[in-house]
């Protein structure tokens, strides 16, 4: 359940974080401040809070579980993390506010809880390898199971969902602050 909390609350992290600064970006970029300043400094706080959520939920699991591999096991819940608080950043401007609140709970428990749930499902389907949760629950497992690590290429696949979410986000919030500065500047 730990990963599950924790993509969901980085989800909803994402959707706010971004959501709500928007319309004080907006204003700074029409002041002078850079898109990409604005956009770092999203992403910092974006990451802050997804890594706050991940140690308080690490924490909490290492009351009750025993990973074989700790680190293995915390950098598998961090990648889930960043990947879906991108996913979140997402979701309100396509979903809204409310919308998006709702997805930033149900694409984590689909995605990770039912999709990539061992339990259900003991070898990764076909889906499951295209989804957003599939490098990190893969780690994850074998962080908290083996010894050793054998999934390069499932940590590959997720830091490349990472990437383009993060390429996705940076080309979102340019566009959002670009069509905001624009209508600004222009002589009525």
């Amino acid at each position: 359940m730990a990963p599950i909390a924790i993509a969901s609350l980085a989800a909803l992290v994402g959707l706010f974080a971004l959501a709500d600064s928007r319309g004080g970006d907006r204003r700074a970029a029409v002041a002078g401040l850079r898109p990409g300043a604005l956009l770092s400094a999203r992403l910092g706080v974006l990451a802050a809070a997804a890594l706050a959520a991940t140690a308080i939920s690490l924490a909490a699991t290492a009351v009750v579980f025993d990973a074989t591999r700790w680190p293995t096991y915390a950098a598998a819940n961090i990648l889930l993390a960043l990947t879906y608080a991108l996913i979140g950043a997402l979701l309100a401007p396509i979903f809204g506010r409310v919308g998006g609140v709702f997805l930033a709970f149900l694409i984590p428990f689909l995605d990770i809880g039912i999709v990539q749930s061992p339990m259900l499902h003991p070898d990764p389907t076909t889906l499951s390898a295209l989804l957003p949760g599939y490098g990190g629950s893969r780690v994850l497992l074998d962080g908290a199971l083996s010894a050793g690590f054998d999934e390069t290429r499932p940590l590959l696949i997720g830091l490349a969902w990472l990437l383009a979410l993060a390429v996705v986000v940076a080309l979102t919030y340019r566009h959002a602050i670009a069509t905001a500065t624009a209508a600004q500047t222009r002589p009525v």
